[in-house]
């Protein structure tokens, strides 16, 4: 069943990709007119995902919530952790091309900690009507908030990673046992650059669609990873205008929330790029 679920959602991930990946210029349209393939191919990443988890779910020991600090690869080097002290609007919001009367969900964004770590709670909110699922979160992290005095940087940002823990909130429905299960089961989305065009608006750059699942413990752990160095279109611009760092985390029948953790920059060498906010 997570087999067929898993890919299920990926095909329905290349039947929304024209309508779901809004932005704020027309460089969007062009940038998802490749998306039908890149999809297609997340089908088969995501049905070979859902094999090997499957696979290993009948011997696997549920993961304890006390594993989640040592379960984040970048923390101790990280650019950019999360306070509880901070006022999350200043620098984040959700998008809403269509005041969420498309695809999009609206979203509760807030500071929580999880086994001590301070870090941003993505809550989903709606619901499609007519399927029953979850609809799409997706969030924009102002770089020119973060990056602020020192825009100078923002160029050099050549590779980004961000640690990600996405977490039952609900219960799954397991259909071939009929049980209820606490896992947050599929996590799938985009990560995208969305640096000024030097007209006022922002393109849209998806630099990595991910594919993660997790059925047997209450949380998972991510690792995502892009490189906007490597694509001119995608690169920030040393500006003090609106930037993003872009997240959208595909539409799932079950209630489960995503926490980012921290946000790594990195240069060409692949020396930290500090970022000043909040310190």
């Amino acid at each position: 069943m997570k087999k067929i679920l898993a890919a299920t959602l990926a095909l329905m991930m290349t039947a929304a990709v024209m309508a779901s990946c809004g932005s704020d210029d027309s460089s969007s349209k062009e940038e998802s007119k490749t998306d039908a393939s890149s999809a297609a191919a997340e089908s088969k990443a995501a049905e070979s995902k859902a094999d090997a988890a499957s696979g290993d779910e009948e011997n696997a020991t549920p993961k304890d919530v006390s594993e989640i600090p040592s379960a984040l690869n970048n923390q101790e080097t990280a650019s950019f952790k999360f306070t509880t002290d901070m006022n999350v609007d200043d620098f984040v919001k959700p998008m809403a091309n269509s005041n969420y009367e498309d695809d999009e969900s609206q979203v509760k964004l807030s500071i929580e900690e999880l086994e001590g770590i301070p870090m941003l709670r993505v809550e989903t909110l709606d619901k499609n009507d007519s399927t029953g699922e979850y609809k799409v979160p997706k969030i924009q992290i102002d770089m020119s908030k973060l990056f602020k005095g020192q825009e100078s940087d923002l160029p050099k940002i050549f590779t980004i990673k961000a640690d990600i823990i996405y977490k039952a909130v609900g219960a799954f429905h397991d259909e071939e046992t009929g049980e209820d299960k606490m896992n947050p089961g599929n996590f799938l989305g985009k990560f995208v650059t969305q640096p000024s065009d030097g007209n006022g608006s922002n393109s849209w750059n998806e630099l990595l669609e991910f594919s993660f699942a997790e059925w047997v413990s209450e949380w998972g752990y991510a690792e995502l990873q892009i490189r906007p160095g490597i694509k001119e279109q995608a690169i920030f611009k040393d500006v003090t205008t609106s930037q993003y760092l872009s997240l959208m985390k595909w539409s799932i029948p079950n209630q489960a929330d995503y926490y980012i953790a921290n946000l790594t920059f990195l240069d060409e060498e692949g020396n930290v790029i500090e970022c000043n906010y909040g310190k």
